[in-house]
């Protein structure tokens, strides 16, 4: 445990700084902005901050009234480089209001109503509305944790060494995960993305694609297909991919097809191709439009930040960008895990329930460790 980066997150958190820390996969250390600038760093649109540089987080869906958010790298910090000077100046940064806290009570989903809408999404594909949809919940832990937080992201990063792992603090936004799924890194002129879908616990025999159900298959060739869709509206069609496989992330495996094709071939337009791309079915469904309007209808809760995207954006004209999964919002009451999983003709009501309980249980795990959690 490095407790300089502790250190640095209690002084942030106490001061009500900006900031976000985090991993990229299989990097033995963390990046830390800190913002010091004025200004919330909020935006409407990925137009408006297609030139800024910093760490970008955007909703699941702009139209439920939620902001991209940026926070610059006003001071920024490597995990390795961190000494007692980092530390001091990080203390004597001055501090910003606190925001009175305004949230609303989370909806809970329990196991009957999950599977309950399970059902009615597979009454409407059989109508031939939509042929996936992507169904999630919340699973709340409540009590005040905000202090363990920069030890459970250390551990996370730890548990996790494939995942993007982050944690995320602008003024009144707190959020902390560590997500199995790129949506988009573009590297020496190089853009990667994957499509990642079907999920099941880790064991040998698993690693075996042909071990895989129809149905998991089929859910994760939507997204595949999606991808190429894209890529064809976009006149790409010089770029590579890889048959499916196997990947794990931490104690899931998942399926998955990795796409590479050249920056030119964009011609310029990286950030409508970003936006073409969000949300794929692997975050809403199939044909994408359809379910997303009837998952709106049927979830209870507000999605947030949940199935959104983030990541560092800008630096050496970098970018790392991924789906926000496995991820939990952080408030002075309690804290919220958001799950979820794609729903298809075939699925099986309580299997659906199981998955969102393995994917929870992912950050759980963890989180039982600094905190009393009820079963």
């Amino acid at each position: 445990m490095n407790k300089g980066l502790i250190a640095i997150h209690n002084a942030c958190i106490a001061k009500n700084l900006p900031f976000v820390s985090f991993r990229l996969p299989q990097q033995a250390n963390s990046t830390t902005y800190i913002q010091t600038s004025p200004g919330n760093g909020e935006w409407q649109s990925i137009g408006d901050i297609s030139d800024e540089t910093g760490f970008l987080m955007a909703p699941f869906d702009v139209r439920n009234g939620h902001s991209h958010m940026l926070i610059r790298p006003d001071m920024l910090i490597h995990e390795e480089e961190i000494s007692r000077e980092t530390i001091r100046k990080v203390r004597s940064l001055e501090a910003r209001p606190q925001p009175a806290w305004n949230g609303v009570d989370p909806v809970i989903t329990g196991r009957k109503a999950y599977m309950e809408q399970v059902d009615a999404i597979k009454s409407s594909i059989a109508t031939g509305a939509f042929q996936k949809a992507v169904l999630s919940r919340i699973r709340v832990v409540e009590g005040h944790h905000v202090e363990v937080v920069p030890k459970l992201f250390q551990t996370i990063c730890r548990k996790h060494p494939n995942a993007f792992s982050y944690l995320f603090k602008s003024d009144e936004h707190f959020w902390l995960g560590a997500s199995p799924e790129p949506l988009l890194r573009l590297r020496e002129g190089s853009i990667s993305t994957v499509s990642l879908a079907g999920t099941r616990p880790y064991a040998e025999k698993h690693l075996n694609i042909n071990k895989w159900t129809a149905k998991e298959v089929l859910e994760q060739e939507y997204v595949t297909r999606y991808i190429h869709d894209v890529l064809r509206a976009f006149q790409v069609k010089d770029y590579r991919v890889s048959s499916p496989y196997v990947k794990k992330a931490g104690n899931l495996l998942h399926l998955r097809t990795d796409f590479t094709l050249d920056f030119e071939r964009l011609n310029g337009r990286l950030w409508e191709f970003v936006e073409a791309m969000h949300p794929t079915p692997a975050v809403a469904g199939q044909p994408k439009e359809d379910a997303i309007r009837f998952i709106k209808d049927l979830e209870p809760h507000d999605r947030d930040y949940y199935t959104g995207f983030l990541g560092p954006v800008g630096l050496q004209g970098e970018m790392d960008l991924f789906v926000n999964l496995r991820c939990m919002k952080i408030t002075p009451d309690y804290i919220s895990l958001y799950v979820g999983g794609g729903i298809t003709l075939e699925s099986d009501p309580a299997e659906e329930w199981n998955e969102t309980r393995l994917k929870a249980m992912s950050l759980l795990k963890i989180m039982g460790v600094y905190m009393n959690i009820p079963d």
